[in-house]
């Protein structure tokens, strides 16, 4: 019997995770509500929950991502939050592409807040990412705010960033609709799947004069 249009982005979800070794996904459950996948159940880390989101969205036809899963620490006993925070503050210092110099940490329950300052997008994010992977955190509150050493013209930016998506062919520029205030990027309109999505937020952030980027596109 030919499976439905929600029963093979299930199954083809389903795949897709038992395939990636980066993650734990034994305990992962996956419902499909039209194009909406939503994740039920837990798993070891932070990183592998967001990898598990990413490997959703990858599946065509998914167009939204109900990401419910909890982190459940597998090493145990769980590390303190002193010892999660030396942690962070270590995989931070000691990777050469961002200056922590202006970054602090504090953790509760296994929750890590990143607060201070960083040079640019890219270095936010990239905190984000070294502290997702570190063992027994269980969410990440990016608090951090951009610093830039100098402000470039909003139309400077805004030209920038058109001119980079112009130059994807992934990418229909007549559907995405770009704004800059301030060194705020908000992004509005629609794009054909979520690596169009990413790729249109990845161009904005990694921008000249950025200093945050707000993603409203929608995945049609």
């Amino acid at each position: 019997m030919e499976l439905s249009r929600e029963e093979k982005i299930r199954d083809d979800v389903n795949t897709h995770l038992v395939w990636d070794n980066r993650i734990d996904a034994k305990d992962i459950r996956v419902e499909v509500v039209g194009s909406r996948v939503i994740l039920i159940g837990t798993v070891p880390s932070y990183s592998d929950r967001w990898q598990a989101e990413d490997d959703a969205y990858s599946i065509p036809g998914v167009r939204s991502v109900d990401n419910r899963l909890k982190v459940v620490p597998a090493v145990s006993p769980a590390p303190s939050d002193t010892d999660i925070r030396l942690r962070v503050e270590n995989v931070l210092n000691w990777n050469p592409s961002i200056d922590s110099s202006g970054i602090l940490v504090s953790v509760d329950h296994g929750v890590v807040t990143l607060y201070g300052t960083v040079p640019s997008c890219r270095q936010k994010d990239r905190a984000w990412d070294l502290a997702s992977g570190v063992s027994g955190v269980v969410d990440v509150v990016n608090d951090l705010k951009v610093r830039l050493p100098e402000e470039t013209a909003d139309q400077t930016i805004k030209g920038d960033i058109l001119n980079t998506l112009d130059r994807h062919t992934l990418i229909d520029t007549g559907r995405v609709d770009v704004t800059v205030q301030g060194g705020i990027v908000t992004l509005r309109g629609i794009v054909d799947n979520y690596k169009a999505f990413r790729t249109v937020e990845e161009i904005a952030k990694f921008t000249h004069g950025v200093i945050e980027v707000r993603n409203e596109l929608v995945i049609a």
